[in-house]
């Protein structure tokens, strides 16, 4: 997956001059959140929060194309064992995530543009990875064994966004996606974030 996520970006970076002279270029750092549960009962849920850094180029009028990386705080809890067998783990600063995503937008003028993305998310976290329960044991024995590792998780993800022209180069973009699916098809996930972003 990374080797495609190189080749998305040199395809952005490739006629970077032309562009230039046509402000199709931008990037952002963005705030964002993704939450996710597999809605059963008890329910497990995974919250992460971070910053992340982004890359977009129009390579039509209404039609875009970006990556980006970010970083940031994983908290989760877990209890049907089916993946990584997360189990009130506590929050940890190494979650990373990496995007490709495509975009399009209906509306445009000069103050805003409002639009619908596809993107492809990928992300990883320290994670419980394995819970071993064993028997009195003798004594000095630790009963209770926890494996930690980490958990790389793959979805998709598909909504609105809009972008409010601050001026000819600054701009905000803020956007609400849904995961189709991430981690199976039980679970529903959700992306919120909010980016400010220079245009050359």
């Amino acid at each position: 997956m990374k080797k495609i996520v190189i080749v998305v970006c040199t395809f952005l970076c490739f006629g970077v001059v032309h562009a230039q002279d046509l402000k199709k270029n931008s990037f952002e750092i963005s705030a964002f959140r993704n939450s996710s549960n597999d809605g059963q009962i008890p329910v497990s849920t995974m919250d992460n929060y971070g910053i992340s850094v982004n890359y977009s180029r129009y390579f039509f009028k209404r039609w875009n194309v970006g990556a980006g990386w970010g970083f940031g705080d994983f908290n989760g809890k877990g209890y049907n064992g089916l993946f990584e067998e997360f189990y009130e783990f506590a929050s940890n600063r190494n979650y990373t995530q990496y995007h490709i995503r495509l975009g399009f937008e209906p509306i445009q003028n000069e103050r805003f543009a409002i639009g619908v993305q596809a993107e492809f998310l990928r992300f990883s976290y320290n994670a419980i990875t394995d819970r071993w329960t064993g028997g009195p044991g003798l004594p000095g024995d630790d009963p209770r064994r926890v494996t930690l590792g980490r958990s790389r998780v793959s979805g998709g993800f598909f909504g609105p966004y809009g972008v409010f022209n601050l001026s000819e180069n600054f701009f905000l973009r803020g956007n609400y996606l849904i995961g189709v699916p991430a981690l199976n098809y039980d679970w529903s996930c959700n992306n919120v974030s909010l980016a400010v972003g220079y245009r050359f």
